[in-house]
């Protein structure tokens, strides 16, 4: 996607020097069906989903941050049920440490309130910080000494379309897609650890 490979050229040119560490912040509201008791959403169904909001978010922000600085190797987290609207946990904060030694802190909350709510990536650098967002496509925020710089990548037409081509293109034959179940097990190696199920 254009939007990730701007945030990558920026790293690959040390636009803010060397990466010294990375903040994820994600809130959002309750969703409006978060809140019927009787016909909750799969999504916060544990037995269902295997966990709340965050095993459906939380993984493409840490599989980003995997293709974009390598492997996770170490990782922990604190989870809790604040909001109460469904069985699974709505607020957790993480830390992890990439095996370049880069380390990370992250938080998520899906039952903030509206004013709260922010979808934010900071690459903190000894020569300024880079922050975008991985769900709303803000503007990615290019901070140096010669002082912020928002950068627009349009969101192509289809945003999914190029991965579904991707997969059809694997199973016509035609060429072989590199997600797979392999490549997710480090990603959900992170997941089952932030959340103690390791």
């Amino acid at each position: 996607m254009p939007y990730f490979i701007k945030v990558k050229e920026l790293i690959e040119k040390q636009a803010i020097g060397n990466i010294l560490n990375i903040q994820i912040r994600y809130a959002q509201p309750p969703r409006k069906e978060d809140l019927d008791k009787e016909n909750l959403p799969w999504r916060v169904q544990p037995d269902i989903s295997g966990g709340g909001y965050f095993y459906d978010m939380a993984p493409h922000q840490i599989d980003l941050l995997q293709d974009m600085f390598g492997c996770i190797l170490s990782a922990n987290g604190f989870k809790s049920n604040r909001g109460k609207l469904y069985s699974a946990e709505d607020s957790l904060s993480t830390c992890f440490q990439f095996d370049s030694g880069l380390v990370d802190s992250g938080s998520w909350c899906f039952t903030a309130h509206e004013s709260a709510a922010e979808d934010r990536i900071e690459l903190i650098g000894d020569k300024g910080m880079i922050c975008f967002s991985v769900f709303s496509f803000e503007p990615i925020a290019l901070h140096t000494l010669k002082g912020l710089e928002e950068i627009r990548v349009p969101n192509p037409e289809h945003v999914q379309q190029p991965l579904i081509q991707v997969v059809v293109n694997h199973l016509l034959g035609k060429s072989v897609c590199s997600c797979d179940g392999i490549t997710a097990t480090t990603t959900n190696w992170v997941m089952d650890k932030i959340l103690g199920k390791l």
